[in-house]
């Protein structure tokens, strides 16, 4: 599964309010839900999860990049969501740097292969300074969808 199979444009949010990691996350799950037509029940068991998943360990890698994931019973395939935050906030990432950009995953337990490879294709973004400039100088959602999709 490649990570354009995942995100598609109405999944890419530039540029995303918060000032502290709750309220990022919040408005991304928020914003999302919306794309995709989520109910406010399958939202909240997102956040939740979302949330539950972050209690274990900060999903903030480095350079100014978190890849917050769960998994969630409605969600046969994995999706993703990106977002270039408004401000960068601190994240606890693993360089102790401020986060600015967000790669949303939610999977499902039925395809959990596809979510790792998901992940490991977004891990790689991370790693490539030039388009990950390209992401974080987005100045809105269709910027940031052009990076993704001529």
């Amino acid at each position: 599964m490649s990570l354009t199979d995942s995100l598609k444009k109405e999944f890419c949010f530039c540029p995303l309010k918060g000032r502290n990691k709750e309220e990022v996350l919040s408005n991304l799950l928020s914003s999302f839900a919306s794309a995709y037509g989520m109910s406010e029940e399958e939202e909240k068991e997102a956040f939740d999860a979302v949330m539950k998943r972050e209690a274990l360990g900060s999903t903030g890698l480095e350079h100014g990049v978190a890849i917050p994931h769960a998994k969630v019973d409605f969600i046969h395939k994995p999706v993703v969501a990106i977002a270039v935050g408004e401000n960068e906030i601190d994240f606890s990432s693993a360089d102790g740097k401020p986060t600015k950009v967000y790669f949303l995953v939610l999977g499902s337990d039925e395809h959990p292969s596809e979510h790792v490879q998901v992940l490991s294709q977004i891990a790689q973004i991370a790693r490539n300074s030039t388009l990950l400039n390209m992401i974080r100088n987005s100045r809105n959602k269709d910027e940031l969808a052009s990076i993704f999709f001529s």
